[in-house]
C-alpha cells in the first residue's frame, strides 16, 4: 500500500510505501474512526506526528533556529541595535549567517573597557587635589 502526501499548490506529490501489516493496522483504524468526531481526533494527532517526522527528515539549514542561536542573535542584537531578519528567525542556516555577519563586531563591543568621559575625569582629578592639599595641611600622625 502507498500513502500519498499531496501539496497541489507546489505540485508536489510523495508517495509512501508502508508495510502490508500496517497497511492492514490502518484499515482497521479508518473503519474505527467513521464517526467525524473521532476521525477529527485521529487526523489531528496524525498531523502533528507527522509534522515532526517531518522536520526531523529536513536538511539542517532548513530547520528552525536552535534556542541556542536564537539567544545569542537576540544579545548581538540588543547589543548592536540591529533587528534579526525574519528568514534568520525561520531557518537555521539564516540565522547561522546573522550571527557569523555580526559576531565579531559583538565581540570587538563587548571587550571594550568602558572609558571615562572629560566631566568624570575633571571630577576624579578636582577631588585628587582636594585630597592633596588637605594631606599638606594634616600635622604628622598623632601619637
Amino acid at each position: 500500500m502507498a500513502l500519498y502526501l499531496v501539496n497541489p499548490g507546489v505540485d508536489l506529490t510523495l508517495e509512501l510505501y508502508i508495510a502490508p501489516a500496517m497497511e492492514e493496522a490502518i484499515c482497521i483504524q479508518w473503519e474505527r474512526i467513521r464517526d467525524k468526531a473521532i476521525r477529527q481526533t485521529f487526523i489531528r494527532k496524525l498531523e502533528k506526528q507527522l509534522e515532526r517526522l517531518i522536520m526531523e527528515c529536513m536538511d539542517w539549514d532548513l530547520k528552525e533556529p536552535t534556542p541556542a542561536q536564537a539567544s545569542y542573535a537576540a544579545v548581538i542584537s540588543r547589543k548592536l541595535d540591529i533587528p534579526i531578519p525574519s528568514e534568520a528567525m525561520k531557518y537555521r542556516f539564516h540565522m547561522a549567517l546573522f550571527i557569523d555577519t555580526y559576531n565579531e563586531q559583538y565581540r570587538a563591543e563587548t571587550s571594550k573597557v568602558a572609558s571615562p568621559n572629560a566631566d568624570e575625569i575633571n571630577k576624579a582629578q578636582a577631588l585628587a587635589e582636594k585630597l592633596k592639599s588637605a594631606r599638606s595641611g594634616d600635622k604628622g600622625p598623632a601619637i
